[in-house]
C-alpha cells in the first residue's frame, strides 16, 4: 500500500524494532476503511487505537501523530491506560498513585514470620491518604498516566523479603534484633549454628567435634562463649527462637527501610535508608520520601529521583524530622556494642 509523505515521515519517527509491526496495522485500518493510500489521520486514527489516545488538531492539521506515543492533549480520560492495570485502585474518587504490596506470611502462617504488617499497610494507605498524596502527584503529570508513574511501595515480614522490597521505591521488611545476653550461660547444645543460614555465630569453648557435629554430643567443661557477627547477620531471630537458655535473645522487632530500588532497562537494588526503624520512623521516612517527589520540579521515577539527590541527602532529611529528644545511635555504634535497638 502506498503512503503520502507525510504519513511516510511519521513512520520513520517510530522506533526501527516495532516499525514493521507498526506500518502492518496501520495499513490494515486503512485498508478496512477502503482505501488505497495511507494518509497522516490514518497514522493518528491507528494511535488511537492502539494507546488509547485520540486525536489532536490545530490550523496545521493533525499533530503528534506517533501511534507508539503518548500525545499530552489528545484523549478525554487521562487514566484509560492506567486503568488496564490489574493494581488499578480508586480512592476518593481518583485512581490510588500508590501500590502496597505485602508477603503471605500472616495468611499463610509462615514459620519465618517476625510480626504482623498488615497494621503497617494500612497506616501508609491512611497517611497516604491524609496528605491527598494521589491527588497531588496527578495534578503534577501531563498526558495519560502510566502504571510505572505510581509508588511502588512493598513490605515483608522478614528478611526473606518475599515481596521483594530491595526493587521498590519504597521497601521495608521487619528484623528480629538480637543480642547475646552474658547472664545466661550456653549449654553448647549448637540450636543456634544449625539455624543461623549465615554462618554469624561462633561458640568457643566446644570441642572440635562439637563444632563439626553443631553441638552434637556432651559439652566440655568450661564456659561456652557465644559471639554474634552482625556483619553477617540479617537480624532474622531464629537463632534467639532455638535457644534453650536464652543465651541468644531478641531485643527488638523493628524495621529495616529501602529506597530507590527499580528494574526496566536500568535496574537498581534501593539503598538503605535506616536500619533499625520503629513504626513511627517508618511512616516519617515515607513522608519525607513522599515530599521529595512531590516537590521535584521534573517528574522524575522516584528510583532516578534517589541517584539524583543521593541517599546521604535523604538520611540528612530523615534525621532533621526525628523527635530530637530520641536518643540517636549509629548502626556501628550498634554493631559494636553487640545490641541492637
Amino acid at each position: 500500500m502506498e503512503w503520502d509523505e507525510e504519513a511516510s515521515s511519521r513512520l520513520e519517527k517510530i522506533p526501527i524494532f516495532v516499525r514493521r509491526m507498526a506500518r502492518s496495522k496501520i495499513e490494515k485500518r486503512a485498508s478496512d476503511k477502503g482505501k488505497n493510500i495511507v494518509t497522516l489521520e490514518d497514522v493518528e486514527d491507528a494511535k488511537a487505537g492502539f494507546m488509547g489516545t485520540g486525536s489532536a488538531k490545530s490550523d496545521k492539521g493533525v499533530i503528534n501523530a506517533n501511534p507508539f506515543s503518548l500525545d499530552s492533549k489528545a484523549g478525554e480520560d487521562k487514566f484509560e491506560i492506567l486503568k488496564r492495570s490489574k493494581e488499578y485502585e480508586v480512592e476518593d474518587g481518583l485512581p490510588a498513585m500508590y501500590t502496597i504490596e505485602i508477603c503471605r506470611g500472616e495468611d499463610v502462617e509462615c514459620p519465618f514470620l517476625i510480626a504482623e504488617i498488615k497494621g503497617l499497610r494500612q497506616k501508609m494507605k491512611d497517611r497516604l491518604k491524609e496528605i491527598e498524596f494521589s491527588k497531588k502527584l496527578i495534578s503534577r503529570i501531563d498526558g495519560k498516566i502510566l502504571p510505572h508513574q505510581r509508588l511502588k511501595i512493598a513490605i515483608a515480614s522478614c528478611p526473606n523479603c518475599c515481596s521483594m522490597p530491595q526493587i521498590r521505591d519504597f521497601g521495608v521488611h521487619v528484623r528480629a534484633t538480637v543480642s547475646v545476653d552474658e547472664d545466661f550461660e550456653c549449654n553448647g547444645c549448637g540450636n543456634c549454628l544449625r539455624a543461623c543460614k549465615e554462618g554469624a555465630i561462633r561458640i568457643t569453648g566446644m570441642s572440635n567435634e562439637q563444632r563439626e557435629e553443631a553441638g552434637d554430643g556432651q559439652p566440655e567443661n568450661g564456659k561456652k562463649v557465644v559471639t554474634i557477627n552482625y556483619d553477617r547477620c540479617v537480624h532474622c531471630g531464629l537463632c534467639a527462637e532455638v535457644c534453650p537458655t536464652g543465651t541468644i535473645k531478641t531485643d527488638k522487632k523493628c524495621f529495616r527501610v529501602m529506597i530507590g530500588g527499580k528494574l526496566g532497562r536500568h535496574p537498581r537494588f534501593a539503598d538503605d535508608l535506616t536500619g533499625f526503624a520503629d513504626e513511627s520512623e517508618v511512616l516519617k521516612a515515607l513522608d519525607v520520601c513522599v515530599d521529595a517527589l512531590l516537590n521535584e520540579k521534573k517528574e522524575k521515577r522516584f528510583g532516578e529521583l534517589v541517584r539524583k539527590i543521593g541517599i546521604e541527602e535523604f538520611k540528612r532529611r530523615l534525621n532533621g524530622n526525628k523527635d530530637l529528644s530520641r536518643e540517636q545511635v549509629s548502626d556501628k555504634e550498634i554493631a559494636h556494642s553487640g545490641v541492637h535497638n
